[in-house]
């Protein structure tokens, strides 16, 4: 085994662009090289001073029989093919940083290091010496105007440098053998392998349109700069003071002047002040962005590399969006897409403005189309069809529900069957029962979006029993967050959520879908508690989604400070109410029978979750081997292990008992938190069953790709359930990428699975 670490320097902004784009550089060098085979000492090649790369160390690059090790390996792999002038293989490089993931360890070094307290840790002035020498530097008098930074500049440092990167060799050594009882399984070494080689391949960028669509925003800006200067006559349009001060000389006083305030302020202003007001979001919309982190990472073969990261989000090994962020991509709904992806190709600004309300918008639905097909080929894209909801029917024995996934599919009529007590065949497509299935099924508000407790405000996933949350009128009590997967969503007058989900119009007592709001252009009921910070929710798209359970006696709470209904399962007496069950002529009486028949109608997912709860705490405390269906929960070495019917370990670290949110003894772990701090947090059988579900689709889409590469298909770039495919005209077929798709493995023998696909000349969502 060949340890070795790297330090390199590049002008290209390694956060910003890239590995990819920064080897790509004309100025990348390799600094110093440290390695080790097997126990041997550590030793530093000096390369910038000239020293040569040691044979051995040279063969072992270029062999595939040699294995090689590093702490997110890419890196090395990457950089080492530039300096080397040859592409290295990624079959014989293993990544300590996987690794780690995979025991849902902290994926910096310095950070396994210190929650393993290796003896060899990251030396902490490493950052200040990588400042030093490995990034430009700016040019002054006391440094002669130099822009770089050598050895003989600061030698003294230099051998500081080199020691660090003799540690971190070390520290990386010291991890994998503290590791060493959980090695990295053969199908997940080569599903790694599998995803450096879809970075590598990258994915074609249309550089003619990123350009014109950077060059027409700055356009755009320039104008509406000159319409809001003619409008204000302030000197500067976009100075929040100064626009403050504007608006309150027109009558109009706000303690804010974020997408949240100006949206609210645009719903009761008139005239001047709202012809500003709208043109202030248009030129706050941040779309453009997107094309600026293409045009960063693009590589000189005209593609973007490095999309993705394998295991990014540990909990569950999902993939996880770097760079461009693909899988926040704006949705596209223009019937004239193409149309409008040439006039921005073409630059025709003017006739953007005639024929479209919104140049930033079209900016923002064109995204997608920046990424091509190479010549002579077309995108294939396909995604699995409700994938989380047919793997928890699957794992808990939902039987309808697999029913309903093995037959017709019609998951909106069934769930109003099921809720109602009416006959399917009845709920027909215009059926207001079938809509009230769909509002149950698919209601929910974006990841991120930032809820008002009475601990501040909490992004949705966050969000505890322990916190009390605002319900327009009082602090009240809930039943904690629920995980709906990954579902499209809208944003409207700062609201991200589902197109279903419910939520409060000034001046009116009963609630409407998010999307009925928007079509009537209806202003949102503020909480009367107001937040000040912007919701981190993103735009519309495909977005993971969550509700939250019985949410006091009104069954409301506070979401980007709008007033919006729990309206998921497990809604109560309020839910069924503002659902319309009185209007069907419903009695009151009869609602908590109904409720509870709802519920039952589900009653071995709901047996599942507390299932699980039960088999992880005894799995802890009697340090044996539980067993859940196809579940396994098992303790080991100082972890809590559940194990995925793929064979697959999720793993929470040093788990012991503490009283939870519920006020019962539970379980708590270590793990990293959203603030990506290591931290004790808790968990029960629902959060369990939410990674166990996640973790399985995930390995399904796994297996689904592994497939699809041995039949020759070129992936190209994946997001959440769905792949997007290079293929040669005339080769393939979409027909065929969906078959593969919707082969069960054999461990997941009786799951339902279907996909659907298309075809296109540029990738968009159709």
């Amino acid at each position: 085994m060949l340890s070795l670490d790297i330090e390199t320097y590049s002008e290209v902004n390694l956060s910003k662009s890239g590995v990819y784009a920064y080897a790509d550089s004309p100025t990348f060098q390799v600094l110093l090289l440290a390695f080790a085979f097997d126990e041997e000492p550590v030793q530093v090649i000096d390369l910038l001073s000239g020293e040569p790369l040691p044979a051995r160390v040279n063969d072992a690059l270029l062999s595939d029989q040699v294995p090689k090790a590093a702490f997110n390996s890419a890196f090395e792999r990457v950089c080492l093919s530039r300096h080397l002038g040859v592409p290295l293989s990624p079959l014989s490089w293993h990544c300590t940083a996987v690794q780690a993931a995979m025991l849902a360890l902290p994926q910096s070094l310095e950070g396994v290091g210190e929650v393993l307290n290796i003896k060899r840790k990251k030396l902490k002035e490493g950052s200040d010496l990588v400042r030093y020498f490995c990034i430009p530097c700016k040019p002054t008098k006391v440094n002669g105007g130099r822009r770089r930074n050598l050895p003989q500049h600061a030698p003294d440092k230099w051998s500081s440098f080199k020691a660090y990167c003799q540690r971190d060799v070390e520290a990386e050594r010291e991890i994998r053998q503290r590791l060493a009882k959980h090695p990295v399984n053969e199908k997940e070494q080569a599903l790694y392998c599998l995803d450096q080689e879809i970075n590598d391949r990258g994915i074609l960028v249309d550089p003619v349109l990123v350009q014109e669509a950077i060059h027409i925003d700055k356009r755009f800006q320039v104008e509406a700069s000159a319409k809001a200067y003619a409008l204000t006559g302030l000197h500067n349009p976009n100075s929040v003071s100064q626009m403050k001060e504007w608006l309150s000389d027109m009558g109009v006083t706000t303690g804010s002047l974020d997408k949240k305030a100006v949206n609210s302020l645009i719903q009761e202003s008139a005239g001047e002040v709202l012809e500003m007001l709208k043109l202030r979001l248009l030129m706050a919309k941040t779309s453009v962005r997107k094309y600026e982190a293409i045009q960063r990472s693009v590589c000189a073969d005209g593609r973007v590399h490095g999309l993705l990261q394998f295991y990014g989000a540990n909990r569950t090994g999902r993939w996880a969006g770097r760079l461009v962020q693909v899988q926040n991509l704006p949705a596209n709904h223009m019937p004239d897409l193409d149309s409008a992806r040439q006039f921005v190709r073409q630059g025709q600004y003017e006739a953007l403005d005639i024929l479209y309300p919104s140049i930033p918008n079209v900016l923002s639905e064109l995204i997608r189309t920046a990424f091509i097909p190479k010549p002579g080929s077309r995108f294939i894209v396909a995604d699995f069809s409700a994938i989380e909801a047919r793997v928890i029917a699957w794992l808990a024995g939902e039987s309808w529900r697999l029913e309903v996934f093995q037959t017709h599919g019609k998951i909106y009529e069934a769930s109003a069957s099921a809720m109602f007590g009416v006959a399917i065949d009845e709920i027909t497509k215009g059926s207001p029962l079938r809509q009230k299935g769909k509002v149950a099924e698919l209601a929910c508000i974006a990841e991120g979006s930032l809820v008002l407790t009475d601990k501040g405000l909490v992004p949705i996933e966050q969000v505890t029993t322990h916190m009390k949350l605002w319900d327009g009128d009082d602090w009240v009590n809930h039943e904690g967050v629920i995980d709906q997967g990954i579902k499209e969503v809208m944003t409207y007058d700062g609201l991200c959520a589902t197109a279903d989900h419910l939520v409060y119009l000034k001046g009116e007592p009963w609630p409407v879908q998010l999307g009925k709001a928007a079509q009537l252009g209806a202003a949102l009921q503020q909480s009367g508690q107001p937040s000040q910070q912007e919701p981190l929710t993103p735009a519309s798209g495909k977005a993971r989604v969550y509700d939250i359970k019985n949410a006091g006696p009104r069954h409301r709470f506070t979401v980007s400070s709008r007033l919006v209904h729990n309206c998921g399962y497990g809604g109560s007496v309020g839910a069924l109410k503002a659902m319309g069950a009185l209007e069907m002529g419903l009695n009151e009486e009869d609602l908590e029978p109904l409720i509870k028949q709802w519920r039952a109608a589900n009653p071995r997912i709901v047996q599942f979750w507390w299932d699980c709860d039960t088999a992880a705490m005894k799995a802890v405390r009697e340090q044996t081997t539980t067993q859940v269906g196809r579940v396994r929960f098992q303790y080991s070495a100082g972890f809590l292990f559940s194990t995925l019917p793929s064979g697959r370990r999720l793993a929470y670290a040093r788990p012991r008992f503490a009283q939870n949110q519920f006020g019962r003894e539970g379980l708590t772990y270590q793990g990293v938190g959203e603030s990506r701090k290591w931290l004790r947090m808790d968990t029960y059988g629902p959060k369990l069953v939410e990674n166990i579900v996640q973790a399985t689709a995930r390995d399904l889409l796994a297996e689904a790709m592994l497939r699809l590469d041995q039949a020759g298909y070129w992936i190209v770039m994946h997001c959440h359930d769905e792949v997007v495919i290079e293929a040669p005209n005339h080769q393939g077929s979409v027909e065929e990428v969906c078959q593969l798709m919707a082969i069960a493995p054999p461990w997941a023998d009786g799951l339902p699975l279907n996909a659907d696909g298309y075809q296109c000349a540029f990738y968009k969502k159709e």
